[in-house]
């Protein structure tokens, strides 16, 4: 081989060799720059099972209290705080402090304890405080005969007890997304999320905007829950705008005030069978929800309270047909199409 094809060939291996670690330093800083632009979400499935003693279904998620193993909680955004009544978690302090909380429109007693709660791996950055129920009624016992252990709330507003998920760290326990599958009712089939670190959909179908409430002892911002901004028209009725407080623990629509006094109703208090329902938000010209009045609980089932102020909770039926997140920076609410199998 000649002197100047063998220099040709090492000039080559030269360039060759030079260009092959900074390329790869390129593609490598490519990655962590797309990576570093993803949001940080954590998502816990939320199985469904039927509700027990009445018509509907409800999402259940696992949690970690101080170092106990996984139990099996009811997920409501409908109340504030965790209330527990299997055993006393280990690890978890527990006080002679007596709190109570409403179940099923009963006020339950308990005692006051606190403990580090971990949800999906991911753990809380302080104790958070929560309610040892160390009584019994026939309500607690259909969850105990499920397997659940508890009832874990996590919605925004003020309470005795604080939302655990609000004391997870950074954007996680900013943002979260809720949506229930359904199916067979059993655990069994397709499951539902809760997303933590989760980012509304720009596509939002709906958008509501929740009243300030102040502060809670750790600093995360409260917000008044049952006051979204919600217009609503049953049947013929003209619109009404009321507050509107998305439940994920009830499976029946409740109409509150006596604005509703004149709604078509059975002798049961349910709204009639056929009955039109349409909702839009506060903020919105156009109807983003509607559905016909019927007898499945977790879908179509409404209850008229024909007295004192008005008032909407929508039941956890919008869980199932939406994807509802929460923004507690804001106070926001939004609803979405939940993502479908392939999207």
């Amino acid at each position: 081989m000649s002197v100047a094809r063998k220099g040709l060939i090492a000039g080559l291996c030269v360039v060759l060799l030079g260009l092959a670690p900074s390329t790869a330093l390129a593609d490598d800083a490519d990655v962590q720059t797309q990576a570093a632009k993803e949001p940080v979400t954590v998502s816990i499935p939320i199985r469904t099972i039927n509700t027990p003693g009445r018509s509907g279904q409800n999402g259940i998620v696992e949690i970690r209290v101080g170092r106990s193993a996984p139990m099996a909680v009811m997920l409501d955004t409908g109340s504030v705080g965790l209330r527990l009544w299997g055993g006393r978690p280990a690890g978890a302090a527990l006080s002679s402090t007596a709190v109570s909380s409403q179940l099923d429109g009963a006020s339950v007693s308990g005692l006051l304890g606190k403990a580090r709660m971990a949800l999906g791996g991911v753990t809380t950055t302080l104790a958070v405080p929560f309610q040892y129920i160390n009584t019994d009624s026939a309500y607690i016992q259909q969850w105990k005969d499920r397997g659940i252990v508890g009832i874990l709330g996590v919605g925004v507003g003020s309470g005795a007890l604080t939302n655990p998920l609000v004391a997870l760290p950074g954007v996680l326990g900013l943002r979260w997304s809720v949506h229930f599958a359904r199916g067979a009712g059993d655990g069994a089939g397709r499951m539902g999320a809760l997303v933590l670190g989760a980012e509304p959909d720009p596509s939002s179908l709906m958008h509501f905007t929740l009243p300030f409430l102040g502060e809670n002892v750790n600093g995360a911002r409260l917000w008044d829950d049952h006051a979204a901004d919600g217009c609503w028209t049953f049947g013929t009725m003209r619109e009404q705008c009321v507050p509107t407080w998305f439940d994920s623990g009830f499976t029946t629509m409740r109409i509150k005030g006596t604005i509703f006094s004149r709604l078509p109703t059975a002798k049961s208090g349910l709204l009639r069978l056929g009955t039109r329902v349409r909702l839009a938000a506060g903020s919105s010209a156009f109807i983003g929800h509607r559905f016909v009045a019927g007898r499945s609980g977790s879908q179509n089932l409404a209850r008229v309270f024909p007295r004192g102020r008005a008032g909407i909770n929508t039941g956890n039926s919008f869980y199932f047909d939406y994807t509802v997140t929460y923004d507690v920076a804001t106070g926001d609410i939004y609803l979405s199409e939940p993502a479908r199998k392939g999207r």
